[in-house]
């Protein structure tokens, strides 16, 4: 291992074991459960049917009864959710210097990750936002191979599994079924222009990652009678077709969603205090409210509590609400956008090395100021660019590609936008690192 390598291993290990520390200190490895913890708890493993239908997928179900089984509690499962989290970093890292990065270049765009605020914040969260973060940065380190390499058998087969492990993990990653393809096709054509074979490797990863997709949806088919990842979609976005949904619209509803509306409409006019205006902000605030306080009492009560024909008919009945009011689904659209691009931009900031590179990038604008106005000749090298470039159109691809799928179906709160923008402050590092690694190379040559 080169030096420069065996240097950059020993920070990225230094840390690992700091955060750890640190987080420890705080009490961020406690056990903590949220609201919806419980649904993953009372999954059904032992019936193919029940499981199938259930609203959640398998994979941190799963997790959390294998803690229990083997341990008798759930008190390790933020220590393997970090783990989880370092090694997939450190994969990521190992992947970019695989590809010939720059061994600081390739630091500067892992550290930021291992304080990304789903690692800060939900390391000991009884949830799957971490581990499902962990599984997609993996997911990307793979990518990121398959694209450098146009044809690498075992890449291939860890983007088959991986990605269909992250879904499985939490299904808002649905978007990797795009991305990865799409993005693949680009980034390929960008980068090796000159071997034309940017559309082959686009479509060797549509079939790594659709061909899975397809075949459980069938399989749920088959067996619930359902094609779809999970019968949930219709949970989130009825928390926005239930606050667009009025009595105006009842005429244009379909008479057999009808009496789920006229009942939603009716649990809400018993709300008091039930804002009366449109505005983004109201309705990010009674989203939760509209979802699990009126629409899922509402379904509950006409299809028997039947989590699969709840699904369908609050999906069925939002659709209805939206064709017949395109207008106010389309200004939520733009105005979760807006939402979504100031807390991305918040979120890249308050990364603890977004704080520690903004000193760097200036102190290095300054210096190559002052050189500049004493006559200094600087030159201007492209160095480390492919690098650069590429974190710069994965971030932005990555963090679209998510946060258009999320803005579609809820409000891009803090929890939904922070791993959409896990690897922005990677950019910001890099601006960083690369600077300061131009200024060296300018001091050595005079």
């Amino acid at each position: 291992m080169p030096d420069s390598q065996f240097r950059v291993w020993y920070l990225f290990l230094t840390q690992v074991i700091a955060i750890a520390g640190i987080l420890h200190w705080f009490g961020k490895f406690e056990a903590t459960s949220q609201f919806d913890t419980a649904s993953y708890r009372d999954y059904s493993v032992e019936n193919l049917t029940d499981a199938l239908n259930d609203t959640r997928t398998f994979v941190y179900p799963c997790v959390l009864l294998l803690f229990r089984e083997s341990d008798g509690s759930e008190r390790l499962i933020p220590w393997f959710q970090y783990a989880c989290s370092a090694a997939s970093t450190g994969f990521f890292m190992a992947v970019l210097l695989r590809c010939k990065w720059n061994s600081w270049m390739a630091l500067a765009a892992a550290s930021p990750i291992l304080v990304s605020p789903m690692v800060l914040d939900y390391c000991g969260v009884l949830t799957p936002d971490l581990l499902a973060q962990s599984l997609a940065v993996a997911v990307v380190s793979l990518w990121i191979v398959a694209v450098h390499a146009g044809w690498s058998p075992w890449a291939y087969f860890g983007l088959t599994v991986s990605i269909f492990l992250t879904y499985q993990t939490k299904p808002s990653y649905l978007f990797l079924l795009a991305f990865v393809p799409i993005g693949g096709w680009i980034a390929r054509w960008w980068l090796t222009p000159a071997k034309r074979d940017a559309w082959r490797v686009a479509l060797r990863l549509s079939l790594v990652t659709l061909c899975p997709f397809f075949a459980w949806c069938a399989m749920r088919w088959f067996v619930v009678g359902h094609f779809g990842l999970v019968s949930f979609g219709g949970y989130n976005i009825i928390g926005i077709a239930g606050q667009l949904l009025e009595k105006e619209q009842l005429s244009q509803i379909n008479s057999d969603v009808r009496p789920l509306a006229e009942n939603l409409l009716k649990r809400r006019a018993a709300q008091k205090n039930w804002p009366q205006s449109r505005d983004y902000e109201s309705m990010e605030a009674h989203f939760n409210q509209t979802v699990w306080e009126l629409a899922v009492p509402a379904a509950s009560e006409l299809y028997n509590a039947d989590s699969r024909l709840m699904n369908f008919y609050m999906s069925t009945l939002s659709g209805q609400v939206f064709l017949s009011d395109p207008k106010s689904y389309l200004m939520w659209v733009f105005w979760a956008g807006k939402r979504a691009v100031r807390a991305s931009l918040e979120l890249t900031v308050r990364n603890p090395i977004s704080i520690f590179a903004f000193p760097l990038i200036l102190w290095a604008f300054a210096t190559r100021w002052r050189r500049q106005s004493l006559g200094a000749e600087l030159t201007v090298t492209s160095e480390y660019d492919a690098e650069f470039q590429m974190m710069v159109w994965t971030a932005l691809g990555y963090a679209i590609c998510k946060l258009g799928l999320v803005i579609l179906v809820e409000p891009p709160i803090d929890r939904y936008c922070a791993p959409a923008t896990v690897f922005l402050p990677s950019v910001v590092a890099m601006i960083a690192c690369r600077m300061l690694l131009h200024a060296r190379a300018s001091t050595e040559a005079h």
